[in-house]
């Protein structure tokens, strides 16, 4: 008796009695036999091919978003117990797409030692301030309604300079906050020898209108460190259009012998790290001399018209700038002045630290003056006169003042002892003919300068006198 040829179908041969049919060969792949090809599962196959074949070639797109480039921080600056930080506003996307998608910025700060990293920044920094930036059309808006307003905010492209005021929550170093399920770790060695180096961590976050994070800014950091002496007591001398500064060393005799001690120096015997030992820890207080940073006020000028005052966003401060280029070892600063009636008051910080190190001290009490130029002109020299028919001609020699505002000439008449005189205005010239003369009668000539200092001008002394007869 002949056993049962066996019911389980051959891919191979099945695969091509599919193709024999008109079935596609993954029918068989989709655990349909064709010996049990039934109508409805025929129909399920087709509705399985036919949706695995529709829509469009190529993979499926993600939607599309547009994030910010970074609000970089180009200026860190510790004046005191206050932080500057200049940040620029965005102008474009990371696809360099226009404008940017940015109508926030938020600036986080945190107290360590080391920089967290920039995933991580969020989770232990505080938010210390943000700063709004106007609103500007949307790339597919033509219709030109949107139009950026700086008083509701900073322009992309623009500079904004915040401030933040360290307070002593600012000085302690911010642990991560816990982990839920996280075992407790160690607390890490410290070395009791060397104190710790803390510093103040800023990163910017740009936010569009929806609340999607853009890029973040690089990290910069500031010192945490003791800040520099309050800047000393200042003395001030004029002499014309020149202000002479001077003041003491910070922290008195005692400050000026440390600022000039003797170099440190080298051991006999060189001290050579081990393989894997740390290196040595940035110094716990800003290193080198004092320097100094001169700063000065000028009272508005009240004869100014009046003109638009700038425009400053939400949260924007303006940084108060040293007249001098960089931080100077010297004790003595020199100033140009107007003479124009106007308060100036100057003040004086200490500075330590270079680069990123660097730290300015409280402000000296300030200096005052009102520069109003007391000093007149020389008096003019060379006056000659010379009569002629009707007329007597006078010349001098010109005075060199730059601030000069021109000669007045004056005559003494026969039997007067009184000048009187015969130009109602300065004259630039340095001639000048008197026709007003009587035939055979003494006149006495004399010339003053003056200068432009209003709104009374300095007047000279008198020049020679010169007498001369009338023809």
């Amino acid at each position: 008796m002949k056993k049962p040829k066996s019911q389980t179908p051959n891919p191979k041969s099945q695969n091509g009695l599919n193709r024999r049919r008109g079935l596609p060969i993954g029918v068989w792949g989709l655990g349909f036999g064709v010996w049990d090809l039934s109508p409805r599962t025929f129909i399920v196959a087709l509705i399985i091919t036919a949706t695995a074949a529709c829509g469009k070639k190529g993979p499926p797109l993600l939607p599309f978003v547009r994030l910010a480039k970074a609000a970089e921080i180009t200026s860190a600056r510790r004046v005191g117990n206050d932080v500057y930080l200049t940040i620029t506003v965005p102008a474009a996307n990371v696809d360099d797409s226009t404008p940017a998608s940015v109508t926030q910025i938020q600036v986080w700060a945190v107290t360590a030692g080391t920089p967290p990293p920039q995933s991580q920044f969020t989770t232990v920094a505080t938010q210390v301030t943000k700063i709004q930036v106007a609103r500007y059309a949307d790339p597919s808006d033509k219709s030109g309604k949107v139009v950026p307003d700086p008083k509701a905010g900073a322009l992309q492209g623009a500079s904004v300079t915040v401030k933040e005021t360290l307070g002593p929550e600012t000085m302690r170093r911010s642990e991560p906050p816990p982990v839920k399920g996280a075992r407790p770790t160690a607390p890490p060695v410290v070395d009791a020898s060397e104190p710790e180096v803390l510093r103040r961590f800023y990163m910017t976050i740009p936010l569009s209108d929806r609340g999607r994070p853009g890029v973040p800014s690089a990290v910069v950091e500031v010192p945490m460190t003791l800040i520099a002496d309050k800047g000393p007591v200042l003395s001030l001398k004029r002499t014309g259009h020149k202000v002479l500064l001077l003041w003491e060393p910070a922290g008195g005799l005692l400050g000026w012998l440390l600022d000039r001690a003797l170099p440190v120096e080298p051991p006999p015997v060189e001290d050579r790290r081990a393989p894997g030992a740390s290196a040595p820890k940035v110094p716990a207080a800003p290193s080198g001399p004092a320097l100094y940073n001169v700063y000065r006020e000028i009272e508005p000028d009240p004869l100014a018209p009046p003109g638009p005052k700038p425009i400053e966003p939400p949260a924007a401060i303006s940084l108060a700038v040293p007249i001098n280029k960089e931080p100077q070892p010297g004790l003595t600063f020199e100033d140009d002045v107007e003479f124009d009636g106007r308060k100036v008051c100057y003040y004086v910080r200490a500075v330590r630290g270079t680069g990123a190190q660097r730290v300015e001290g409280e402000a000296s009490d300030p200096k005052c003056d009102v520069p109003i130029d007391d000093e007149a002109p020389t008096a003019p020299t060379g006056l000659t006169a010379s009569a002629e028919e009707g007329s007597i001609s006078l010349r001098w020699e010109p005075n060199g003042e730059e601030d000069l505002g021109g000669y007045l000439v004056l005559r003494r008449d026969p039997g007067s002892d009184t000048l009187r005189q015969l130009t109602p205005a300065p004259i630039a010239e340095t001639t000048r003919t008197d026709s007003s003369v009587t035939s055979g009668q003494m006149y006495t000539y004399i010339v003053r300068a003056v200068d432009k200092q209003t709104p009374k001008p300095n007047v000279s002394d008198d020049s020679m006198e010169v007498t001369v007869t009338a023809r």
